[in-house]
């Protein structure tokens, strides 16, 4: 009897080499990429669902996050432990207007067993949305039989990967909410919750981490697959109910040196002003130690990060390959302009106590995360 199978599909490194892949931008300029699944952990009330909706907000709304740049895009929201009252309590301490391009749903099938099948019915109805938020991973983590339990490390990759093999095929971001050990670790990758398979299948993770218990700031872990570690320290303001900036630890322009040909780059343009040419005239200029496609790549990618220290990069393919320009620009902007002002208004007092007819609407079954909530400001 014969086996059915599917042909491997083989190429060269020097086909790869040649091939012009399509960029992906990130959701937030050097914080959150465009594209995989990422485990966003901490330990119990420290403040991830907050941290997960200022985030959606910021991204439906297409205002920064801190001095981050964000994409606007749709974001669905799948509040999976607390209800709509609870829900809709945080909506009105954050904000004022709620943008409709911001959808949650109370109510999601397992890992394996329907929430893949969920997901992409959503996404058929809800073609914008860039970003899923699971709040908690333990609600859509399936039950796995003492059979099978035996070998938990595989079992855990193999769960995210079902999440990984989705936010690949749709070109999103699916973001976890998950927790952390009790017990510090050296590492704080270690500190998630279960085994190494969850950070080992994921692309990249955050970790929410305080020195101490009664210390206001908290350290927020950042690494993936496409950056070096970062730590944000953030504190959260309990007026506005967001989280705040209290330094980056990693300044733009030491993130660009890590990248040698990337630096050499900086350093070029900066000395001559401007650069325009082919990706292989511009590895010759600096004296490249990469292919021209993988530098054009790798400056694409830091495209936002670029520009905030004052250089525009563009690259236009044409019939004889790709054409890059590369110019110092001067950053203006309006002294009264802050990048933390969004379109919507943050609300500083308590939660209106009578809501009236005011009520948010979530899906009756869960084949169906078509759940949108609106608020017309007064």
């Amino acid at each position: 009897m014969e086996k059915d199978f599917t042909p491997l599909e083989v190429s060269s490194f020097k086909e790869l080499a040649d091939k012009e892949i399509p960029q992906v931008e990130p959701l937030v300029d050097n914080f959150l990429p465009g594209k995989g699944v990422f485990l966003f952990c901490g330990s119990s009330k420290i403040g991830k669902s907050w941290m997960a909706l200022q985030l959606g907000f910021r991204i439906t709304t297409g205002t920064p996050l801190w001095h981050f740049d964000t994409v606007k895009n749709d974001v669905m929201y799948l509040c999976l432990e607390d209800g709509e009252r609870r829900l809709q309590e945080r909506m009105f301490k954050m904000s004022r207007e709620y943008p409709d391009e911001f959808h949650y749903t109370t109510k999601a099938g397992l890992i394996g067993k329907g929430l893949e099948e969920q997901l992409e019915h959503m996404l058929e109805d809800f073609p914008r949305v860039k970003l899923i938020i699971i709040d908690t991973f333990a609600a859509v983590r399936s039950l796995v039989p003492a059979s099978v339990s035996n070998n938990p490390y595989n079992v855990e990759y193999q769960t995210i990967n079902k999440l990984h093999k989705l936010a690949d095929e749709r070109d999103i971001v699916i973001l976890v909410i998950h927790h952390v050990r009790k017990t510090k670790s050296e590492d704080p990758y270690e500190d998630i919750l279960g085994t190494n398979g969850l950070f080992g299948a994921s692309d990249g993770a955050f970790i929410f981490r305080k020195k101490d218990y009664s210390d206001p700031d908290v350290q927020l872990h950042l690494k993936n697959r496409d950056m070096e570690e970062r730590v944000l320290t953030i504190r959260f303001d309990k007026k506005t109910y967001n989280w705040e900036l209290i330094n980056d630890n990693t300044p733009i322009e030491d993130a660009l040196q890590n990248d040698e040909d990337v630096r050499k780059t900086v350093e070029y343009v900066k000395e001559h002003k401007q650069f325009e040419g082919s990706a292989t005239e511009l590895c010759e200029a600096i004296g490249a130690t990469c292919k021209p496609q993988s530098l054009s790549v790798r400056l694409g990618n830091r495209k936002g990060a670029l520009s905030k220290i004052g250089i525009s990069f563009i690259n236009d393919h044409i019939r004889t390959g790709s054409h890059i320009v590369m110019k110092l620009i001067e950053q203006e902007q309006d002294e009264d302009f802050d990048p933390d002002d969004g379109p919507y208004e943050i609300c500083d007092d308590e939660p209106p106590k009578d809501i009236g007819a005011e009520k948010a609407v979530t899906a009756s079954h869960p084949s169906q995360l078509a759940s949108i909530t609106r608020r017309n400001a007064s």
